[in-house]
């Protein structure tokens, strides 16, 4: 094992190395018998696969044999037409062209088969070489290892998994978004991202689900946050804002503004020097420490930014714009 719990890979980097010997002796015997059949075509080692078969010896001499069997043939004829060989002569001789042209036939067919064979052997050489190759276990991304599998000296089977790796920039966000607001959901929309202890960051939106979840009526939406400095971890929980149009205009106050009791939520506002009361309608968190303000607040009213129950409707303040 290269790497253990917590090892930071680039992709490529190798992770673990299986035994070689049985998969090098593999190759070894593939590349030998491919050898073998570019020696029986009569190949130079190192050079092409290609090959004439009328070129190769095993024809060469089928073609010789026919040649000597076309001449002796011709030969014959003219002593038979002389009448100082017999038909069974004759015979004789006709047959063993036929003879030499079948050997012939037999021979090219025979280079045929073993350029198949060679073709054949070719491949296995090729998957053989593979497999040598498949013996680095290698990081398909760049990330870090959040878990060791196997140990050093472990047997492992075919597709057994040796190490976990997480990629860790980007981070891919899912979130659910109600059906209701699904149609407003689009690929490339900003994503705000809150996770506890950690600063608040965005992202965008890469994948949306074709359809929607037909158990709760949510459709699932995937977003990259950027984590260069690896502060987010995988698996996490973390709340997403969508911003649906970047554009829309609204109301927000400091988090530490609203004042919560028995369910109903309150902002201070100043008037003429004394406290006020609102009764309002917070909306999202959002990701500077402000919260929305659906209703109850109007634009331009001032806010009392560190409020609590302490505080009493009337009361004098000195106002300052903060």
């Amino acid at each position: 094992m290269k790497v253990d719990l917590g090892s930071r890979v680039e992709r490529d980097d190798v992770v673990a190395l299986i035994e070689p010997v049985e998969y090098e002796y593999r190759a070894r015997g593939a590349e030998a018998l491919v050898e073998q059949t570019r020696a029986r075509l009569g190949l130079k080692k190192g050079g092409s696969d290609d090959v004439n078969p009328l070129e190769t010896a095993s024809v060469k001499q089928a073609a010789a044999a026919l040649e000597e069997a076309r001449l002796n043939f011709a030969r014959i004829s003219q002593l038979y037409k002389a009448g100082v060989l017999s038909r069974m002569e004759f015979d004789k001789g006709q047959a063993a062209v036929q003879q030499t042209e079948a050997r012939q036939q037999e021979a090219i067919e025979g280079v045929l088969e073993a350029q198949a064979q060679l073709s054949e052997r070719r491949v296995a050489l090729a998957i053989a070489k593979y497999q040598l190759s498949e013996t680095f276990v290698r990081a398909p991304f760049r990330g870090a290892v959040t878990k060791r599998i196997a140990a050093v000296g472990e047997q492992v089977t075919a597709n057994s998994p040796v190490v976990s790796v997480a990629r860790l920039h980007p981070v891919r966000l899912r979130l659910e978004v109600s059906e209701r607001y699904s149609t407003r959901v689009h690929i490339g929309q900003r994503v705000d991202v809150r996770i506890t202890g950690i600063a608040p960051r965005s992202g965008k939106i890469v994948r949306l689900s074709p359809a929607i979840e037909t158990q709760n009526r949510i459709l699932s939406v995937e977003a990259e946050i950027p984590n260069e400095d690896g502060a987010l971890r995988p698996g996490s929980f973390a709340d997403g804002s969508i911003t649906v149009d970047p554009n829309a205009r609204g109301l927000s106050v400091p988090a530490s503004a609203v004042v919560s009791f028995a369910g109903v939520d309150r902002v201070f506002v100043v008037e003429k020097d004394a406290l006020a009361e609102r009764l309002v309608k917070p909306g999202r968190a959002l990701t500077d420490g402000r919260v929305e303000i659906v209703s109850g607040l109007a634009a331009g009213e001032r806010v009392v930014a560190e409020a609590s129950d302490r505080l009493a409707v009337g009361q004098k303040v000195a106002a300052f714009e903060q």
